[in-house]
């Protein structure tokens, strides 16, 4: 699935402008985590790292395998004077750059579609995360009704219903995060969207 970085840009500064703020709440509400560490993967336009720094003290790392979206991130975060809290990062969720016990939180919306080796992903994000830190990772538009609300109002752009993420198989996800050794973890399915909740003992 590819993907185009500016319209992707432009969607997060319109119709998808509202999910990022909502999400940034649930992730918070769901994990109570405000300080420390927070690694954003996938984060294409920064637009849900920019919306948790808004309402947290993390120190965030926004990582993007594509060099053209990590520009994109950087110019966003620069507009919202965020430069000194995020820190863009061209890099690959199968080999996340950083040491052992990292991280306080990880986060991810909308990338587990274009993760190549899932089972070698959730391995780096447990590794990266620290003993008792959460890791809050899925896809979704935050409620039933901005989802609603978004695909009527891109029913007719071209780029969009193309390129939209075709759905994850729950069975295979589990099976997937059971083979990669991690045990205390929550597969959330409800209207917010379908996320991954893996906690660090």
């Amino acid at each position: 699935m590819k993907t185009d970085p500016k319209r992707m840009d432009e969607l997060s500064k319109n119709a998808f402008a509202p999910i990022y703020p909502l999400i940034a709440r649930q992730i918070v509400s769901a994990t109570g985590i405000k300080k420390g560490v927070c690694i954003d993967l996938g984060t294409g336009p920064a637009a849900l790292s920019i919306a948790l720094a808004k309402i947290t003290d993390l120190k965030i790392y926004s990582l993007d395998i594509e060099k053209e979206m990590c520009k994109l991130a950087e110019k966003n975060i620069f507009q919202e004077g965020l430069s000194e809290v995020i820190d863009v990062v061209q890099a690959d969720v199968h080999n996340i750059p950083y040491r052992n016990n990292f991280a306080d939180l990880v986060v991810s919306r909308g990338s587990i579609p274009f993760w190549k080796d899932l089972s070698t992903a959730f391995k780096e994000i447990y590794r990266i995360l620290k003993p008792e830190g959460t890791a809050y990772v899925g896809g979704g538009f935050g409620s039933l009704h901005l989802k609603n609300e978004i695909i009527k109002k891109l029913e007719d752009d071209e780029y969009f219903p193309k390129n939209f993420p075709p759905k994850i198989n729950v069975e295979k996800l589990e099976s997937t995060i059971i083979k990669s050794a991690i045990k205390n973890y929550t597969i959330k399915n409800d209207d917010s969207g379908l996320w991954i909740l893996i906690e660090k003992d």
